[in-house]
């Protein structure tokens, strides 16, 4: 995800730990192969590609974190959108370069943004996209999920006092002992 990724653990031993953490890792990973935007072989950029063709069926995860952020746009009134992918590549490409991004290119963008334009069929686990060239970004709530994954995995070991931090969003499990917080 672009991110670097850290992992604190209380364990009753160093095998434990390791493992635990291992596992936790392992999950984030599968995660960056469906959700990142950076990976042209991600399941979220195959999306990008064919959902404006006809509804595509995705994974589990990929659509729990769509239609979360379906329903984080609908309560932020647009403030939260994932379809502001075409203005990150501008933008990602003006720090390349240099060079700000031209009138026409933003207006190009804007219309390719709003998540409005995204349909999500809960039944069929599948999502269409509006238009073609639609681009989504989930760097707002994808790590955030991979945390979450990832103290989940933790805690299938019995690790509950955990740290999990992926560039800036923290989950925390129980806190360390005799303490009483992080």
């Amino acid at each position: 995800m672009g991110v670097v990724a850290r992992i604190v653990v209380y364990a009753p031993n160093d095998y434990i730990a390791k493992w635990a953490c291992s596992r936790a890792f392992l999950r984030i990973a599968q995660l960056d192969e469906l959700m990142s935007d950076y990976r042209d072989d991600s399941e979220l950029m195959w999306l990008c590609r064919q959902g404006h063709l006809a509804s595509v069926r995705v994974s589990d995860d990929l659509f729990f974190v769509l239609q979360r952020a379906i329903e984080l746009s609908q309560r932020s009134s647009g403030a939260f959108d994932i379809t502001v992918g075409p203005f990150v590549a501008l933008w990602r490409k003006a720090r390349l370069t240099k060079q700000l991004p031209t009138d026409d290119e933003l207006q190009r963008a804007r219309q390719l943004v709003g998540w409005e334009k995204i349909t999500l069929d809960p039944i069929n686990r599948t999502v269409k996209l509006a238009v073609p060239g639609m681009k989504l970004d989930l760097g707002g709530i994808a790590k955030g999920y991979a945390a979450d994954c990832a103290l989940k995995v933790l805690k299938k070991f019995g690790l509950t006092r955990a740290l999990v931090e992926l560039g800036g969003d923290i989950v925390l499990g129980d806190p360390p002992p005799n303490r009483k917080g992080w």
